[in-house]
């Protein structure tokens, strides 16, 4: 299953980004997936759920964001979301376009609780990272 080797990678990055924070927690992993991605939100959540105690904090909570698929038409340099998966621009027809978000799988923010603070904080420096 594609979205189990997906976990298993996110795992594995997550662990390395909280051990270089020393945190004692994690609570929250924010994904996001794209309509393009090749991901499936739901059999994300079900690989999550049987992956994560194998996790050294095994509580943490997947939250998965799914997002439109938002282009960037080169004739008329407009940007807008694509519907029903026509490859069309909105605005004048073209199908020049480019994708600019919806074809990816990305870790957005991990919410964890530190070593030396008693309050949580969220990584956001690995915003935008592929997995």
């Amino acid at each position: 299953m594609h979205e189990e080797s997906l976990i298993r990678s996110l795992l594995r990055q997550v662990e390395v980004i909280a051990r270089q924070h020393k945190a004692v927690a994690v609570d929250e992993i924010q994904v996001e997936v794209g309509p393009l991605s090749g991901v499936e939100p739901l059999l994300l959540q079900d690989a999550f759920a049987r992956l994560k105690d194998s996790f050294p904090w095994s509580g943490a909570k997947l939250s998965v964001q799914e997002i439109g698929l938002d282009i960037f038409c080169r004739s008329c340099e407009n940007e807008s979301q694509l519907k029903d998966f026509r490859f069309v621009c909105g605005y004048c027809g073209s199908t020049v376009l480019q994708v600019l978000r919806g074809d990816a799988f990305r870790l957005l923010n991990i919410n964890l609780q530190v070593d030396d603070s008693s309050s949580e904080s969220r990584i956001g420096s690995h915003c935008g990272s592929e997995l």
